[in-house]
C-alpha cells in the first residue's frame, strides 16, 4: 500500500526516468546484496559454538534470508525475524544453542555497526568538509546507539534471561514461567560459555559483520558510478553511515521506509 501511494505521488514517468539512468546496470543493483548476505552469514556462523559451526553454509544463508524477510516486512523489526531464524535453525541444533547464536551474532553485528558508523562519519569525507561537532544531533544519535549496544552486550554476559525469568515468576507466580527456568538457564550457560571460550570467534563475527556493513556502503559508490556521478569510497562510506544511523532511528518503521532513504538523501546532499 505504501509503495502504491508513493508511485502515485511521484508519478511513474519520473520513476521510469530514474530507472532508465541505470539501464541494464540495474541488474547489478539487484545482485549486489548477495555480497553482504554472504558476509553477514559468515559472521553468524562464527557466533555458533565450534561443534555446531559445521552446518552447511548455504543452509545458514537460506535461514538468514527467511529471517531478514520478516525483519523487512514487519513493523516489529527484529522482534519478528530473529525468532523465525531460531525456529528454523533449531531443526538441526538444540533450541537454546540456536537462540544463543542469534543473540551473539546480533551483538557482533551491532558492534560492527557502531564501528562502521563511527569511522564513516569521522573519516568518510574529505578533511574539513564535514565537522561532526557542528552536528550535535548526529553525535547524540551515535551516542545513544553505542550505549544501547553496550548495554545489550553486557546483559548477555550477566545471565540476564534466567534472572529475568525468576523475577517474573516471583512477581506473577505463573507456573509457565517456572517451567521455562531450565531452558533459560541452558541459554545463559550457552552464551556464557561462548564468551568465555570463543573470544576469537566473537571477534571474527564482529569483523565479518563489519565487512558486511562496508560492502553495503560500497554499493553506494557502485550506483553513483553507474549513473555518471562517481564518488570516492570515503564519501560512499559517509553516505552509508548516515543511512544506517537513520535506519536505527526508524527501527520500527516497516522496511525502514523513508528514514533509510532519507539518510542517503541528506548525506548525499
Amino acid at each position: 500500500g505504501i509503495v502504491t501511494f508513493l508511485i502515485h505521488q511521484v508519478g511513474w514517468a519520473q520513476i521510469s526516468h530514474s530507472l532508465s539512468m541505470l539501464g541494464w546496470g540495474y541488474a547489478v543493483v539487484i545482485v549486489y546484496p548477495i555480497s553482504w548476505i554472504l558476509l553477514n552469514t559468515s559472521g553468524w556462523r562464527m557466533a555458533l559454538h565450534a561443534q555446531y559451526a559445521k552446518l552447511p553454509f548455504m543452509r545458514l544463508v537460506q535461514i538468514r534470508l527467511a529471517g531478514e524477510t520478516f525483519n523487512s516486512l514487519l513493523p516489529s523489526g527484529y522482534v519478528g525475524g530473529e525468532p523465525f531464524k531460531v525456529k528454523l535453525l533449531s531443526r538441526w541444533i538444540p533450541m537454546h544453542e540456536a537462540v544463543s547464536s542469534v543473540l551473539i551474532a546480533k551483538a557482533a553485528q551491532s558492534i560492527g555497526l557502531v564501528l562502521f558508523v563511527g569511522v564513516g562519519l569521522t573519516f568518510g569525507t574529505k578533511r574539513g568538509q564535514v565537522k561532526l561537532a557542528q552536528h550535535p544531533k548526529t553525535l547524540i544519535a551515535l551516542l545513544f546507539l553505542s550505549v544501547g549496544i553496550f548495554l545489550f552486550t553486557v546483559l548477555l554476559t550477566r545471565r540476564s534471561f534466567s534472572r529475568m525469568g525468576k523475577w517474573l515468576h516471583e512477581l506473577t507466580g505463573h507456573p509457565w514461567l517456572q517451567k521455562q527456568d531450565a531452558k533459560l538457564v541452558a541459554l545463559d550457560d550457552s552464551i556464557g560459555a561462548f564468551y568465555r571460550e570463543g573470544k576469537t570467534r566473537f571477534l571474527g563475527s564482529v569483523l565479518w559483520h563489519g565487512a558486511g556493513w562496508i560492502a553495503g556502503a560500497l554499493e553506494v559508490a557502485v550506483i553513483f558510478y553507474m549513473i555518471g556521478h562517481a564518488v570516492s569510497w570515503r564519501e560512499a562510506w559517509f553516505i552509508g553511515a548516515m543511512a544506517q544511523l537513520a535506519a536505527v532511528v526508524g527501527l520500527f518503521a516497516p522496511a525502514g521506509i523513508g528514514l533509510y532513504e532519507g539518510g542517503h538523501y541528506l548525506a548525499a546532499e
